[in-house]
């Protein structure tokens, strides 16, 4: 990451977390066994698809803090009485942490046929106006 620093990226004064954050993610291993799809329908208008087969809407936990969108799914604990000669399908709780930009928010969440539709948008960044510093003598 250091070579991308210095060649490309030299001019981003103040993004040292930024990098390292990206240096970080690219190194760890996948956690989550969560299948998803995230959609970009336009510069503002963005959606998250997490296929959560025979999850239930009370098993789904969606948060934000800071500038992250946690899912956690609880999966409820199966009784089986029979003897299960597979195994393949996980029971096990997970959660998934996406990155979200400074000005994105969540807007809904909805869960239809197993698929979890998260609805995000992108709000106007305040720019800040044109300000010319004066050169102090001393």
């Amino acid at each position: 990451m250091t070579l991308l620093q210095n060649k490309f990226l030299k001019y981003y004064i103040g993004y040292n977390e930024f990098f390292d954050e990206i240096d970080k993610v690219s190194s760890i291993e996948k956690t989550s066994n969560l299948a998803f799809d995230i959609i970009k329908y336009d510069d503002y208008k963005y959606e998250i698809h997490v296929a959560l087969a025979g999850i239930e809407p009370n098993q789904i936990k969606i948060s934000t803090v800071n500038d992250y969108l946690v899912l956690d799914v609880r999966n409820k604990p199966l009784s089986v009485n029979k003897d299960v000669i597979h195994k393949g399908i996980q029971n096990n709780s997970t959660k998934q942490v996406f990155r979200l930009e400074q000005n994105i928010l969540v807007d809904e969440a909805n869960l239809t046929n197993g698929i979890l539709k998260i609805k995000l948008y992108k709000k106007d960044k305040q720019t800040s106006p044109r300000k010319i510093i004066e050169i102090i003598e001393e």
